[in-house]
């Protein structure tokens, strides 16, 4: 079963278009849900995505991580993913793509940590970033 999923975004500082990028990671879903990292991990029946300002990420990295400074994207466990839009908007002028498509790309990023995924060795980076890159690809393709 396919979990709930709610959106806000609660930046203004960065245009986005919420509504293509609902598309983008609905499209995506099943592909997630496809190959779990372990067997049997499942997402929670809720999953709620923040899209959040600058200060606002740096404060629950810190909080939450240790570590003050913005980032990307944040995933706990219960299902909230947050991502911090300004950054992600850097990172998509770096890869040179639309900020909708790293925003989407974070969300996703955030369903495969909630279904096993990790990125804290580079051996599990980079089975995690291919399998991220792989759906998002192929959710664009499907719009």
């Amino acid at each position: 079963m396919l979990p709930t999923m709610t959106w806000a975004n609660r930046q203004r500082s960065i245009r986005v278009d919420l509504q293509k990028i609902r598309r983008i990671v609905e499209s995506a879903l099943p592909m997630c849900l496809e190959k779990p990292r372990s067997k049997g991990v499942t997402l929670p029946a809720e999953v709620e995505i923040t899209l959040l300002g600058e200060a606002a990420i740096a404060k629950v990295h810190g909080e939450f991580m240790d570590d003050p400074t913005s980032t990307d994207v944040i995933t706990f466990e219960h299902g909230e993913i947050l991502i911090g839009v300004p950054v992600a908007a850097a990172n998509a002028r770096k890869f040179r793509h639309p900020v909708d498509h790293e925003v989407a790309l974070c969300a996703i990023h955030g369903l495969l940590h909630l279904l096993g995924f990790d990125d804290l060795t580079e051996p599990e980076r980079v089975i995690m970033h291919a399998r991220q890159d792989e759906i998002l690809e192929a959710a664009l393709r499907c719009l």
